[in-house]
């Protein structure tokens, strides 16, 4: 029997909504997951509302606060309120405290195991941990009797297979978004605002709520670009046709950084350099082996095996059509150039944005 899909996170965290909004009682357990932090508060948020409709007392846990206390997280769980009030207990961050000791279960996890049991003590406990596996004890306990939620970073960029900006998760959140502060917004300006603003919810949170105020009229004039793109998209766009587009998008590299999977804006220019140059020889020699297999009359596929060109159809095309731009002679160039980018970095020399904005000046598509 084929997996069943997981659904999307803003569709996760709407049916949990609803399933909150006339319950009686929360989960026993309910597990977040997933690196996607924005969701986690939201969560957050709604249970400790519903807590609070429901006269229940709620504690918080952080073992990355300097006032955390072990004795008072394990007192929830184990004794309860000193009155007898129902508690609604979060441990926030918990990833640390899930780890096991050795092969046992960590005191933590034995606690939250006892605890899934039965009713006593009353109330509820949500764990937030961000990089717990799938098939952690917690999570398979509330799979079974609480709520799992999983919570990953929405898909920024349409497959390859269906083209189309404006059909893809982040787009789609950022008008579902749109219309919780009183907004209908068009699709290319929800795509305007995921492009401008990157893949940051609370980033794109805020502006939405702003606009919901001053309005979409000026859009381009209220929400200046921020997103600096990726290093391995910049490094296509250098690869590309239009030497304006490469030259700029090199500069909001070097100028705004980029969001890693981490969630963390990547600002060091060294890591910078490093990744873009690294992004740029993969494109310049797979188009150099193309050149190479095209000279010895292979075939396409063959061509595209030797330079290692893999992924969705489209895609591939997309690649080969790039690499078959230039002869032999022009990859091998943009090859020594790079090396020497390369060389200069790795001893010690100062590499930065312009390096490359010559790079895509000396190599660029504008004579043809």
């Amino acid at each position: 029997m084929a997996k069943a899909r997981e659904a999307a996170p803003h569709d996760q965290l709407a049916t949990f909504e609803a399933q909150l909004k006339d319950a009686t009682e929360l989960p026993r357990i309910t597990v977040v997951r997933g690196g996607e932090k924005w969701f986690h508060q939201e969560a957050l948020a709604l249970m400790v509302a519903k807590a609070k409709a429901l006269g229940m007392q709620t504690n918080q846990h952080d073992p990355s606060d300097p006032d955390y206390s072990p004795g008072g997280l394990f007192g929830d769980l184990t004794g309860g309120s000193l009155f007898g009030d129902s508690i609604f207990v979060v441990a926030r961050e918990a990833g640390v405290l899930c780890k096991k000791s050795g092969t046992k279960d960590s005191e933590f996890v034995s606690a939250v195991k006892a605890y899934c049991k039965g009713n006593e003590p009353a109330g509820a406990v949500l764990i937030l941990a961000p990089t717990l596996r799938a098939d952690h004890a917690v999570v398979k306990l509330a799979k079974a009797g609480g709520v799992a939620l999983n919570f990953r970073s929405l898909y920024d960029s349409p497959p390859a297979w269906k083209p189309d900006p404006r059909d893809v998760e982040l787009v789609h959140w950022v008008r579902a978004r749109g219309t919780h502060y009183g907004m209908k917004l068009r699709s290319e300006e929800a795509v305007y605002l995921a492009g401008a603003v990157g893949n940051d919810l609370g980033a794109l949170d805020s502006e939405l709520k702003k606009l919901s105020v001053t309005g979409t009229s000026e859009l381009r004039a209220s929400v200046g670009w921020q997103s600096g793109g990726t290093p391995w998209d910049v490094a296509d766009k250098i690869l590309g046709d239009n030497l304006a587009e490469a030259a700029g998008a090199v500069e909001s590299l070097f100028a705004k950084g980029f969001q890693g999977k981490d969630k963390k804006r990547v600002l060091d220019p060294a890591a910078l350099v490093s990744m873009l140059t690294g992004s740029l020889l993969k494109g310049v020699r797979a188009g150099l082996a193309v050149s190479e297999a095209r000279a010895r009359g292979l075939s396409k596929d063959a061509a595209m095996q030797l330079a290692g060109i893999g992924g969705a159809p489209s895609s591939r095309d997309a690649a080969l059509a790039r690499a078959t731009k230039r002869t032999g002679a022009e990859w091998s160039a943009m090859l020594e150039a790079l090396l020497d980018i390369e060389r200069s970095f790795k001893t010690g020399g100062t590499s930065d944005a312009n390096d490359f904005i010559l790079f895509a000046t000396r190599f660029g598509k504008k004579r043809r």
